[in-house]
């Protein structure tokens, strides 16, 4: 009905002026008024002054312009955007209006004689995202990897970061790809401060600009950016308490921006102490054998990093820049292990029979480095329309040495000669990768359109030796790796009226991968070629409410290990191995949202995931040997319903809340048949509170907790996971220096997942991270390069990272 009332008012209003042929354009460009960021999807409603019916009206760009036209006269124009106050200004339209920049106030409250502006809200939901503000998730924290440990819907591992119960996502930071994984992405991000960080965004309806990988979505980390004319940097360290030794991070930085040069400098350190546990029980339908394996770990972690960028404005429309990333790590484990088998007995007891204890020293050192070209060019006279070109080299260099010694004792303690098990091997890996693209933006009236194309080449060798005094004999295995991927796309957004909106992208991508084994075997490698749509459907029909349509279908490469053939041995029981030929997983994403005030989501949506890549388990009975395969095995299909909510009612109390309900049907398949399969619902539950204990909001402290029920993933169930922390940190010197206290992995509890089938049942439990103490501090500096008069105000300034 109000769709149907607005078209009516629409067709009145174009009657009424229909004597007037001549149009007058309107432009301008919707701003935050403190963040000075660009307000994308506003509403922005032309009004007849005598009984404000609509006459015409659009929505606001990514980059926050707007552009329409209305017959010549006079008018009201009207801007509305969640967590934004709705703005007026009267307008006479003769010719080509030229608004400017528009600075939006946000939702302030009135409290007693003093008006307070409201806080940034924690998150915004826009369009095809989730943004998250740092400096709330996480006050204590001191780097990047701590804030997202404590961003609402993360799941951080050291296999990757995923998205709780969506699937894997990749990383981005600045739009820019971070080709890592594991403790070599988590390295990386210890490296970036957190007051390097402007914002967290999780696209989980990319458009298709981004790669398509990603099952789940993207994760995007936005550095804040330098102020004009200024000269300043930040100190930072803290130092953390966890399993009984303290670790350090230390970080420093400068920026540097003036006239037509802009460049930053970063450094920092770090130390720190993990122990851990890996347990794995076994146990047999057609044999009487329990096997229980248990490892304890403790892994002394040492990483550094140098950023370096700098950025020439060649002329008003041209700048040229470069930037150089290095983070060098090493991690040094020791692992104790005990393999135990046990003979069960009719009455159900266990009676021993072999013990196997061993231990393992390993020291892995690996070095990630990047460097990126880039120029872009934008055009006097077309506002937004735009060029750019990037040029990126990425390498990765990891030398990893490994070894594991055993013996066995029979159930008296006597040692049982010729059933030792040893190996001493030496792990070489090297990636190396080329990257060219090129973006082009173009303004059609009121529509955006963006298109581009990109190609990438890498190639990764991988070199494993066994020395001759392991038990497996003297081996030399060599792997070459080639991978080129060459994308095409093309991305629309248009208003299609002041309520409606779309955007819609597709993205061609050929990949061509080869190889060789040994220097002699060709690897089986497969090329495809792939078709990946994204479209979104946008309805404000008011400035409270907000609906939205998203589907996207994206896909999962297989990482460099992943693919390797040979043996990788962790005892004498396990053994480890890639597959060369495995092809990219994929899955189909659809979801139907609705915003209430900016401040309720809900979300209902459905995924199905195929050739879904996971490591297919497998026991032998008659020898107990497990088998570690990556395979193409896992189907999923999941239906959710999320909800997420932001309460900031209180003046000292912000609070994000969220929860999902999902049900899972998922299982692995080999050689055709079911291996094992797992399905039923699960539930998550998220709470992030922010207190400000104080008028001024300098003392805050955090509270944040977090619960899922059993999940089902890939044909495994996954059962409970508890988790929270608290935080507190105090501003002094107009929020130049920050000290900090936090304690995190409270009511930690031991991940234990199960699989199984009518041959075997396998339960495997992960020991829980210890409780982690930190206490830390943090100093920005910084001050216009200007005369004396400009430093006078100083004072009121932060660096921006």
């Amino acid at each position: 009905m109000r769709i149907t009332t607005s078209l009516i008012c629409i067709v009145a209003a174009a009657s009424s002026l229909a004597a007037q042929t001549s149009k007058a354009p309107v432009k301008g460009t919707l701003l935050g008024g403190s963040t000075q960021r660009p307000v994308d999807f506003a509403s922005l409603l032309l009004r007849s002054p005598k009984d404000s019916t609509l006459v015409t009206g659009t929505q606001s760009k990514a980059d926050g312009s707007f552009r329409f036209e209305a017959p010549q006269g006079s008018y009201i124009l009207e801007v509305r955007a969640l967590g934004y106050k709705t703005w007026h200004r009267q307008l006479t339209l003769t010719s080509t209006t030229d608004l400017g920049k528009i600075l939006l106030s946000e939702d302030a409250k009135q409290l007693g004689e003093v008006q307070i502006a409201a806080k940034r809200p924690i998150m915004q939901r826009k369009a095809d995202r989730m943004v998250f503000d740092p400096e709330q998730l996480a006050p204590s924290g001191s780097t990047a990897l701590d804030l997202l440990r404590e961003t609402p819907g993360l799941n951080v591992t050291d296999q990757g970061i995923s998205l709780i119960g969506k699937g894997q996502v990749i990383v981005l930071i600045n739009d820019k790809r971070v080709r890592l994984s594991g403790s070599a992405l988590a390295n990386l991000l210890r490296s970036y401060s957190k007051a390097d960080l402007s914002e967290v965004q999780i696209l989980t309806t990319p458009p298709a600009k981004y790669e398509a990988e990603g099952n789940a979505g993207v994760l995007n980390i936005v550095l804040k950016k330098a102020k004009n004319d200024f000269f300043g940097g930040n100190i930072s360290t803290d130092f953390n308490y966890r399993d009984e030794r303290w670790g350090y991070y230390a970080s420093t930085g400068l920026n540097y921006k003036k006239d037509r040069i802009s460049s930053s400098l970063q450094l920092n350190a770090g130390q720190g102490t993990y122990r851990g546990g890996f347990a794995t029980y076994r146990s047999y339908t057609q044999r009487p054998l329990y096997s229980s394996s248990e490892s304890k770990f403790e892994n002394v972690d040492k990483w550094a990093g140098l950023r370096a960028s700098l950025d020439y404005q060649l002329s008003p429309e041209l700048s040229l820049g470069g930037s150089l990333s290095l983070s060098p790590s090493v991690n040094s484990p020791r692992r104790e292990n005990l393999t135990e088998d046990y003979l069960t007995l009719p009455s159900g007891e266990r009676q021993l029979q072999l013990r196997m204890p061993g231990t393992a020293d390993e020291t892995d050192r690996s070095s990630y480095t990047s460097a990126n070209v880039h120029l872009e060019k934008s055009f006097a006279g077309h506002k937004g329309r735009r060029l750019s070109w990037d040029l990126d080299y990425v390498g990765f260099d990891s030398r990893e040495e490994r070894n594991f010694d055993s013996k066995s004792y029979s159930s008296t303690g006597a040692l049982l000669p010729g059933q030792d098990f040893r190996f001493d091997s030496e792990t070489h890996q090297q990636t190396r990768s080329y990257i060219s693209s090129i973006d082009y933006s173009h303004p059609l009236g009121a529509m955006q359109l963006n298109f581009g194309a990109k190609g990438s080449w890498t190639r990764t060798s991988n070199v494993n030796d066994y020395a001759p005094s392991s038990t497996l004999g003297e081996r030399h295995d060599q792997l070459r790796f080639d991978e080129h991927i060459y994308a095409l796309y093309a991305d629309i957004a248009r208003p299609l009226s002041a309520q409606w909106s779309l955007r819609g992208g597709l993205r061609l991508e050929y990949t061509h991968t080869d190889g060789q084994v040994n220097g002699q075997r060709r690897l089986k490698t497969r090329d495809y070629l792939n078709l990946f749509p994204t479209v979104f459907v946008g309805y404000t029909p008011s400035e409270r409410h907000a609906f939205s349509l998203n589907g996207s279908i994206r896909l999962h490469r297989p990482s460099f290990g992943q693919l390797s053939p040979f043996p990788r041995y962790e005892n004498r029981y396990n053994t480890l191995q890639g597959k060369e030929d495995l092809r990219a997983a994929q899955q189909a994403n659809l979801s139907l949202g609705y915003t209430l005030g900016g401040k309720l989501n809900i979300q209902l949506s459905g995924s199905h995931l195929w050739d879904g890549i996971n490591q297919v388990i497998r026991l032998d009975p008659a020898t107990n040997q497990g088998y570690y395969t990556h395979d193409n095995a896992a189907s999923e299909t999941r239906l959710a319903l999320d909800m997420s909510y932001v309460f900031n009612s209180w003046s000292f109390l912000q609070s994000y809340i969220s929860q999902q309900v999902s049900y899972t049907d998922s299982y692995a398949l080999y050689q055709g048949s079911k291996l094992y399969s797992s399905s039923g619902l699960s539930y998550n539950f998220n709470i992030n509170n922010t207190l400000f204990l104080n008028p001024s909001k300098t003392l805050q402290g955090t509270v944040s907790l977090y619960y899922t029920a059993p999940m089902y993933e890939a044909g495994l169930r996954i059962g409970h996971i508890l988790n929270g922390g608290l935080g507190l940190s105090y501003s002094l010197l107009q929020g130049k220096l920050r000290l900090t206290t936090g304690l995190s992995n409270l009511f930690a509890k031991d991940m234990v997942i199960r699989l199984g089938n009518a041959d075997y049942q396998m339960r495997v439990v992960n020991t829980a991270t210890t409780n982690n103490f930190k206490i830390g501090l943090s100093y920005h500096f910084g001050a216009p390069i200007k005369g004396k008069e400009a430093r006078g105000s100083a004072q009121e300034l932060r660096s921006r990272m």
